[in-house]
Order: C-alpha cells, then structure tokens, then sequence
C-alpha cells in the first residue's frame, strides 16, 4: 500500500513521519526509513536524539544505495566487481580520445544511465526529426561499446541498485513498514527499486508539492 504526505516547503511533512516512527517504535513496531545520501548521517543523529537508545533501535535508516548493498549482502551480488568514476572514465578511454573528451563522455554516460537511457534509445532519438544525427549517433556508439566492455570486466556503478531491486521480495519487509522522506525526485534506478518494493510493503512517501 503507497501513502502519500503531501504540502509546502516547512509545513511538517517530516514531523508527522517521524511521529508516526515514533509510535511505531513505541508500539515494538518496526520501521524503514529512506532519506537521500547526504541526509543519512544527520537522519540517524536525529532519530537517536528523539527516540533514545532503545526506539532507535526499532527504526533503520537507509539511503538507496546503502539499502541495496544490504540486499546484495542479504541475496547475492555484493561481491560483484564495480567500477569506480574514475573507472568508468578509464574505460571510456579505451576507444582512444582525449583524456578531457573521456572524463565528459563518461559523465554523460552516468546522467544517461541515471535518467534509463540505453544505447539503443540513443540511437533510435539520434533518428528522430529535427535530431543531431552525427552527435547523437557518435555517442550511441561510445554508450554502447562502453556497456560492451563493461560486460566483459565489471558493473557500472549505476547498476547497483537496479540489481538489488531484483531481488527483493516480501520476506525482507515482514514486519516493518517503509518511509521515504526528504526526496525532491527520484532517478531511474531509485524508480526501479520503489517499482520492485510497492507491490511486496506498505510505504509512505513525504513530497513536497509547492
């Protein structure tokens, strides 16, 4: 089941989530708690600060990336080798262009990977009227042999999340209800993880609507 909390910047969508924590922990219940990566550390310093020692302990602060390596080590492919950025770059670099021109390509490849692009939607748009068919087409082509080669050595960074979400399943959640605070989007890979957790756990999501 999907709940929503909806209003304005500073009208206290967070203070009811994490009142609802709260009785939630009270009542021995157990809940999971999603805030962007940069949130995590402050999330966690202030759930202890409201809830002492022993409620803090009912609630588990997660970001998305962070929840899917705890599923990866929970279902399997944590130990799958990943690329780094500057990974990523490097191996851009093996279709032998310029150091700088490497760096940007691979910096588009994250932007496409985190928006759902593959290559052959690239190709496909750089076919499209009124399309830059040359910039488009040249990039398809770096995208995909960059997947290519990716296929041959490791996984993409981006790719993480999306594995996890494979794997989840019901039994991960029994018990505990799910919320997710203080996002103002969600990228492909975060969408892939709500899409696989929706059907299997009660969530409640926090969203400003200014």
């Amino acid at each position: 089941m999907l709940t929503l909390i909806l209003g304005p910047s500073g009208s206290g969508k967070s203070v009811r989530l994490r009142e609802e924590l709260r009785q939630r922990a009270r009542s021995r219940q157990r809940s999971i708690l999603i805030v962007p990566e940069q949130f995590t550390s402050s999330t966690e310093g202030a759930l202890y600060h409201a809830l002492g020692d022993e409620l803090s302990a009912y609630v588990e602060s997660y970001s998305f990336t962070s929840l899917a390596e705890t599923l990866l080590r929970r279902y399997g492919g944590a130990a799958v080798p990943t690329l780094s950025e500057a990974g990523r770059a490097v191996l851009v670099s093996r279709q032998r262009r310029s150091a700088a021109f490497c760096q940007k390509a691979a910096e588009t490849i994250s932007e496409l990977k985190s928006a759902g692009i593959r290559p052959e939607t690239l190709a496909d748009y750089a076919n499209a009227p009124g399309a830059d068919k040359d910039k488009l087409g040249e990039l398809a082509l770096i995208f995909g042999t960059y997947e290519t080669l990716l296929a041959q050595t490791a996984m993409d960074p981006g790719d993480r999340v999306e594995l996890a979400a494979k794997s989840l399943d019901q039994a991960f959640f029994a018990g505990r209800t799910v919320y997710i605070d203080e996002f103002d989007t969600f990228n492909h890979s975060k969408r892939a993880m709500l899409a696989a957790m929706l059907p299997v756990a009660d969530v409640t999501v926090s969203l400003c609507c200014d």
